[in-house]
């Protein structure tokens, strides 16, 4: 994967973290509702990512443009199939 693409899913990685952050701060008991969080908010990323690949909705292939260098972050790649693979593990998420 590209610089600009470990980027992008390092981004919906903090994401994720940041809300389930927020959210478990106000629980009694965090273990369990932090897997909650994870297995929620880790489906609905995986399903935006699908809809930007064309993969459900009518919403044709996007592209995702980086408006500082102009690379298409999602050329070459399927973005639900790479975001599992971060969203799973984002501190290794050199990975190809």
């Amino acid at each position: 994967m590209t610089n600009q693409q470990v980027k992008f899913f390092k981004e919906l990685a903090y994401i994720q973290e940041y809300c389930i952050n927020v959210r478990v701060g106000k629980e009694r008991s965090p273990s369990d509702i932090e897997e909650l969080l994870k297995d929620v908010t880790f489906e609905v990323i995986y399903r935006i990512m699908e809809l930007l690949d064309r993969y459900g909705g009518e919403l044709p292939k996007c592209n995702i443009v980086s408006s500082t260098t102009g690379e298409v972050i999602n050329e070459g790649i399927e973005l639900h199939d790479k975001c599992v693979v971060f969203l799973d593990n984002p501190l290794n998420s050199s990975r190809t």
